[in-house]
C-alpha cells in the first residue's frame, strides 16, 4: 500500500498538484463498489464503505465515521491522521487546514452536494479546485481487477408485486416536470423490474436513465443485456456510454427532475450545457420504501426460511469443540453454506460479521481482517444476512461460547442492549413520526449506565435490493422523513468494549398499522431466538419479560414444522419460558 501511495504522490506531483482527494464510492456512488473500482482500498488498505483520503507530499488525512474507527485505525498505515467525522466537520477542517493550495478531484465519485460545499469553501480559503477527468488512480493501478459482466434479468409479478407503468404513473402524479434523470441503479432497478450481478451482495446491474410519462430511456452496458430480452412498449434501452450526449441533448426549455444524490460531475456537465434542473429527492425512493403487498408476503416467507437456516447454524456451532480450530471465516462459510441450500437463495446481503471476542467491538468487523479462533468463554457476534429471490434479510445475535457460566459484565450489559431493542420493538408512534424522535428509546438503559454505541439503531431495508435502503432510519441524525406503513427497518441497539467484546442485536421490523387509529407500530420480521444465558431477568419489567416470551412463542410455531426433531428439541428449549 506504501508503494500504491508513492506512486500517486508522485503522479500528483507531476502534475503540479498538491493535495488529491478519493472516496470509498465509485462513479455509481452506491455504499458497495465492485472490486475493480475500490480504488481507496487500493490506496491505503481500507476495506470500509465510509471514507475518504487526502492526501500530499507532507500532510496525509484519512475521514471516516464511529462505524469504522477502529477498523481504519487496524487497517491503516501511521502516516495518516484518522479523523472521526462524528466529531469534526469535513467541511471546517478543510477550511481551517487547507489554503493557497491545488486539489485534484474525480467530480464523478461526490454527490453534488458535496462538491458544491467543497467549491464555497475554496473560495475562502484560495483552494484551486481540478476535476481529474481520467482518473489518477485508474491510470496507474496495475493488475486491476477486470469487471465480471452478466446479463440482467427480469422479475415477475410474484416478486415485484407491481408493474413499471404502474410505478411510472405514482411517480409522475401531480409532477410538473417534464423529464426526470435518476442515475441510483437501485431506483432504477426496481422502477424497471430488472436485478443483476454488478455487486457481490445486492443484486444490481449499473444503470442510468431519463424518463417521461411517454418513455423510458434506460442506459446499461449493452454487454448486459439478455439475448431474450422482448423490448417492451415505451422502453428504449441505449449504451451506458450515450448518456452524458443524452441529457445534455435534452431541450434548454424543458422541466428537469435531477436526482439530488447525483454525481456533481453529471450536474455540472447540464449546467455547462445550458440546462437548469431540479435537485430533487430521487421520486422513486419515496415510494420502493413502502412495500407492497405482494413484497410483504415474501419478506415474511422468506424471513421463515432465513430463521431455519440461522437456527441450524447456531444449534450446530454449540455442538462444537472450541478447541478444534474452529475460527470466525469457518463458522462465517458454514453459515452461508446452510443458507445456500434454500433454493430461492441468491447471496448474502453483506459481509458476515463474524467477531469472536475482541473482534466484537469493531462495529463493522470483517474476518479477513484478523481471523480469531472461537474460544469457550468469549462473546460471539454474528451479523449476516441474505439476498432471495423476492426479499432481502439482516439479523445479528450475539451468542456466549461454552458451557461456563458467562461473566456477570457480559450478562448486564447484554440485558440492557436487550431492554432497548425490545422496548423500540413494542413502540406504538403516532404518524408523522421520524425515526430520530425515537432512535433514544433504544438506548435509554445504555444511556442510564453512561453507555452507549456509535451507530445508528435502524435502516431501511430493500425488497430483493440494497440490504442499506433510505429514505428512512433511525438514528441521532436529524432525518426529515417519516416512518410509514409498509417500510422495513432494523433494530439493532449495541454496546462496544473497546479491545474486549461487542454486542449487538438486531431485528428487521415491519412497519403496520396500530390498533389505536392514527398510530402505527411494529412487527418483528426476524424469526430467531435471544441468547437465555445472557438475560438477567431481574433487570426486566414484566411487560419484557411477556415480550420476549411472546415472540419466542411466535419463532417456534413458524419454525418447528421446518426442522428434524433433534433441532426442534434445540429451538423449545431455547424459546420456552422465562
Amino acid at each position: 500500500m506504501e508503494n500504491n501511495l508513492n506512486k500517486v504522490l508522485k503522479e500528483l506531483s507531476k502534475n503540479k498538484n498538491d493535495f488529491y482527494m478519493i472516496s470509498s464510492s465509485d462513479e455509481n456512488l452506491d455504499e458497495y463498489v465492485p472490486e475493480e473500482n475500490k480504488r481507496l482500498r487500493w490506496l491505503t488498505n481500507f476495506s470500509g464503505t465510509n471514507g475518504i483520503a487526502l492526501i500530499s507530499k507532507k500532510k496525509k488525512y484519512f475521514f471516516t465515521d464511529g462505524r469504522y474507527l477502529l477498523q481504519a485505525k487496524k487497517e491503516i498505515k501511521k502516516d495518516f491522521q484518522i479523523i472521526d467525522l462524528s466529531d469534526e466537520d469535513f467541511f471546517s477542517f478543510i477550511k481551517k487546514t487547507i489554503s493557497n493550495k491545488k486539489l485534484l478531484i474525480d467530480f464523478r465519485l461526490f454527490k453534488v452536494n458535496f462538491i458544491k460545499n467543497l467549491i464555497k469553501i475554496s473560495q475562502l480559503i484560495s483552494l484551486k479546485i481540478k476535476h481529474d477527468n481520467n482518473n489518477l488512480i485508474d491510470k496507474i493501478w496495475e493488475n486491476r481487477p477486470t469487471e465480471k459482466k452478466r446479463e440482467f434479468f427480469f422479475l415477475n409479478h410474484e416478486i415485484s408485486g407491481e408493474n413499471t407503468s404502474s410505478k411510472k404513473k405514482k411517480i409522475f402524479a401531480n409532477s410538473k416536470y417534464d423529464y426526470i434523470i435518476l442515475t441510483s441503479s437501485a431506483s432504477i432497478c426496481w422502477l424497471m423490474n430488472i436485478r443483476g450481478y454488478d455487486l457481490e451482495h445486492t443484486p444490481l446491474v449499473f444503470c442510468k436513465a431519463i424518463i417521461t410519462k411517454s418513455y423510458t430511456k434506460l442506459f446499461i452496458d449493452k454487454s448486459k443485456i439478455p439475448n431474450s430480452t422482448k423490448i417492451r412498449k415505451g422502453l428504449n434501452i441505449l449504451d451506458i456510454t450515450k448518456f452524458d450526449k443524452e441529457i445534455t441533448n435534452l431541450p434548454k426549455s424543458s422541466k428537469i427532475l435531477l436526482d439530488s444524490e447525483v454525481s456533481y460531475f453529471y450536474y455540472e456537465l447540464m449546467i455547462n450545457s445550458g440546462l437548469k434542473p431540479d435537485l430533487q429527492n430521487d421520486p422513486c425512493e419515496l415510494i420502493k420504501c413502502q412495500k407492497n403487498d405482494i413484497e410483504i408476503k415474501n419478506a415474511r416467507k422468506f424471513h421463515i426460511w432465513d430463521g431455519v437456516s440461522l437456527v441450524k447454524f447456531f444449534h450446530w456451532l454449540e455442538k462444537q469443540n472450541f478447541n478444534l480450530g474452529l475460527n470466525e471465516i469457518k463458522v462465517s462459510k458454514k453459515l452461508e453454506e446452510i443458507r445456500k441450500s434454500n433454493t430461492r437463495f441468491f447471496s448474502c446481503s453483506f459481509d458476515t460479521i463474524s467477531a469472536c471476542g475482541k473482534n466484537g467491538s469493531i462495529i463493522h468487523y470483517n474476518p479477513k481482517q484478523n481471523n480469531k479462533k472461537l474460544e469457550s468463554g468469549e462473546l460471539y457476534l454474528c451479523d449476516s444476512g441474505a439476498q432471495y429471490i423476492g426479499a432481502t434479510t439482516d439479523c445479528t445475535r450475539t451468542i456466549y461460547l461454552g458451557s461456563h457460566r458467562p461473566k456477570k459484565e457480559f450478562v448486564s450489559n447484554y440485558t440492557r442492549v436487550l431492554q432497548g431493542h425490545i422496548n423500540l420493538a413494542m413502540l406504538k408512534f403516532p404518524y408523522g413520526t421520524k425515526g430520530h424522535q425515537i432512535d433514544s428509546i433504544a438506548r435509554y438503559f445504555l444511556w442510564q449506565n453512561g453507555m452507549d454505541y456509535n451507530h445508528g439503531t435502524g435502516h431501511g431495508v430493500g425488497s430483493f435490493l440494497g440490504v442499506h435502503e433510505g429514505p428512512q432510519s433511525i438514528s441521532k441524525r436529524i432525518n426529515k422523513f417519516v416512518l410509514k406503513k409498509g417500510m422495513i427497518v432494523s433494530n439493532e441497539p449495541g454496546y462496544y468494549k473497546d479491545n474486549k467484546y461487542g454486542i449487538r442485536i438486531e431485528n428487521l421490523l415491519l412497519v403496520k398499522l396500530s390498533k389505536y387509529r392514527g398510530f402505527l407500530e411494529f412487527d418483528d420480521l426476524t424469526l430467531f431466538p435471544y441468547e437465555r444465558n445472557l438475560i438477567d431477568i431481574e433487570m426486566l419489567s414484566n411487560q419484557q419479560v411477556s415480550w420476549i416470551n411472546e415472540y419466542h412463542e411466535k419463532v417456534y410455531k413458524k419454525l418447528k414444522k421446518y426442522l428434524s426433531e433433534e433441532i426442534k428439541s434445540w429451538l423449545y428449549k431455547k424459546t420456552r419460558k422465562i
